[in-house]
């Protein structure tokens, strides 16, 4: 039975087999691998110590772009090629990533759970289900790192353990820390309404820290009132102390200040911006552990291989995650290791595209049984590419990693969660609704799974 462990349950398969436990025994060689999955020990990489998930809000064409699958439908200015054996590449849509082969590695074998912007945005935030009873209770994964790295911080660490660049259009909108205290909140960043704010001089700090006493003098009472009554003014304290403690700190200025030659090399959009960002952040080790990117506008219904539209985004992306890769492999820290060996680099939207011919508006629309994921950095071997979709893209047909079914986002969280040195099986009790909250959810949002890590991506 021990292949049960890789075999997909559904929701009501599931009540199944625990309907016919009840009345009978037949059903317990089924349930036994079960329970011994469930609480089996795990045993984290710790490759890794930073995460920059940059995000293709709207859903990449996968088949237009890093799962390439040429047809009548391919425009001839793709400028495809063989860049490896077995590899087909858009030359012309993602020239610089062709030069930096090997430093990423692509999953070709991804599915996604839902194929509606708002609830599969929320899954790729949270690795989780969107269940309105719960929707605002579940922490998003970032959040999660954040809460689990609070231990480790330094006193110099003054920077959020979470941070989010540019999510200001997403239908899910940035997922809140969830029952997890405001300390976990994401610290989100517009780079379109400026950040020259966080980017304080000596004489800007020093009103600043005067006038924060000078508040503090008048609520204290209340900052320390430690009943339930007053947690959403504890809340607020902890963002305002978080605040404080940032924007206090000298090295603000240069971690949120984005150089005009960086901006112009990593592409002059918002996406290159926030790549700076996010390699600023992990180079500073202030404290900051996860990076969110993202990278709107890949939700092409219409006119496709229109210049302003796949072309646009994919000259953005090739130019942003290439100045980014280059940029972490080439700065080291004192002991020789250089930033991109100790940071997890991830790249899909929330689901692919139909794939073959164009619709009748010459797009592509929402598909969720074949994306494609690129990784990189800390400790992931590059040069490689995972599963394999059949010859229009349609579906997944070699899964090529230690499960024998497609990769979800489940799994990915798994696999950041182990390289960041966390044990993804641990549950947190006591929330708001009296639900045990898992850090990987065993039931998935239409069947169970065995939650571990991408072993390919690394060995």
């Amino acid at each position: 039975m021990s292949s049960l462990l890789d075999t997909l349950l559904t929701r009501r398969e599931a009540f199944k087999v625990g309907a016919s436990a009840v009345s009978a025994y037949w059903f317990l060689p089924l349930l036994k691998p079960t329970n011994v999955y469930a609480q089996s020990k795990v045993n984290p990489r710790g490759s890794a110590r930073f995460v920059i998930f940059v995000m293709l809000e709207g859903g990449q064409s996968h088949v237009d772009s890093w799962d390439l699958k040429e047809g009548t439908w391919t425009p001839q200015n793709f400028d495809v090629r063989e860049i490896e054996p077995g590899v087909k590449w858009p030359m012309s849509l993602f020239p610089q990533l062709a030069r930096h082969r090997e430093r990423y590695s692509l999953i070709r074998s991804m599915e996604a759970w839902d194929s509606v912007h708002f609830r599969a945005q929320y899954y790729v935030q949270s690795a989780h289900m969107m269940n309105p009873a719960l929707q605002k209770e579940l922490p998003p994964m970032g959040s999660v790192v954040a809460y689990e790295n609070a231990a480790r911080r330094q006193p110099t660490d003054t920077l959020p353990g979470y941070v989010a660049v540019n999510v200001t259009q997403s239908q899910a909108g940035l997922l809140g820390s969830g029952f997890l205290p405001a300390t976990y909140t994401p610290f989100h960043m517009d780079t379109t309404a400026g950040i020259g704010a966080l980017a304080m001089d000596d004489s800007g700090r020093k009103k600043l820290m005067r006038r924060w006493e000078l508040l503090k003098s008048f609520d204290e009472r209340l900052r320390s009132d430690s009943s339930l009554a007053s947690k959403a003014f504890r809340d607020y304290h902890n963002h305002y102390e978080g605040a404080v403690s940032m924007m206090s700190d000298t090295r603000a200025s240069q971690v949120f200040q984005i150089d005009p030659a960086d901006h112009d090399r990593y592409g002059k959009t918002l996406v290159g911006d926030g790549c700076i960002l996010a390699r600023n952040l992990v180079e500073a080790d202030a404290g900051t552990h996860f990076v969110l990117v993202n990278h709107r506008d890949w939700d092409h219904h219409n006119r496709i291989y229109n210049d302003g539209n796949h072309y646009k985004m994919c000259r953005e992306i090739d130019i942003a995650l290439s100045s980014l890769l280059e940029d972490l492999a080439s700065r080291k820290r004192k002991d020789g290791r250089t930033l991109l060996d100790e940071t997890i680099v991830v790249s899909f939207g929330e689901f692919g595209r139909t794939p073959g011919d164009l619709s009748p508006a010459n797009g592509r629309d929402h598909y969720q049984y074949a994306l494609t994921g690129l990784f990189a950095g800390g400790g992931i071997k590059g040069g490689r590419v995972i599963g394999k979709t059949d010859e229009i893209g349609a579906k997944v047909i070699e899964p090529g990693w230690n499960s024998q079914r497609s990769v979800y986002m489940e799994d990915v969280a798994t696999t950041i969660y182990s390289a960041l040195g966390i044990d993804w099986s641990k549950t947190i009790e006591g929330t708001p609704s009296g639900r045990a909250f898992h850090y990987i959810e065993p039931f998935a949002a239409k069947q169970m799974i065995k939650s571990q890590e991408i072993l390919p991506l690394f060995v």
